[in-house]
Formats: C-alpha cells, structure tokens, sequence
C-alpha cells in the first residue's frame, strides 16, 4: 500500500507533502490499512482494503449484511475518527 495520508483537522485524504491543500493544516497522519472512512456526500461507509495511486478500495457492508468492493478516488473520502 502507497503511503495516503490525511489531514486531522478537515479529515481529508490524499498525498500530501507536510501541509493539507484544503484547510492548509500541517496535522498530517498516515493512513492505515482497515482504517474506518466515508464517501463525502453519501451515507457510505467502509474500510480501506488498498491504494492504487489515487483510487482507493474499499469495502463495505450493505444493509442486509452483504460485503462489496467499491473503488474510490482519494478526493472522494474522508476518515472517520
């Protein structure tokens, strides 16, 4: 997995260098592995299974309990903390 970060104060995901280019914050942390995230503007919430360069899969769980993959772009996501 390529090392994608997010930004703690706007919960943003993507490579950054130091500074996070939406809130211009400098509260970088990796992102993990099975780390928690949502898609930004949908009740969708899943883990991270890998990173892609800026396609990021995940894997969510839908309401009759049913697993499925879906790929995203880094800018559609956010973590939750």
């Amino acid at each position: 997995m390529s090392k994608m970060n997010y930004c703690v104060n706007c919960r943003r995901i993507d490579y950054y260098d130091g500074v996070c280019s939406y809130c211009q914050s400098d509260n970088i942390k990796t992102l993990e592995t099975k780390a928690p995230v949502n898609v930004i503007g949908t009740k969708t919430k899943g883990r991270v299974l890998n990173v892609k360069g800026q396609m990021v899969n995940i894997i969510c769980v839908s309401e009759d309990k049913s697993k499925y993959l879906r790929e995203c772009e880094a800018q559609e996501l956010q973590k939750i903390l």
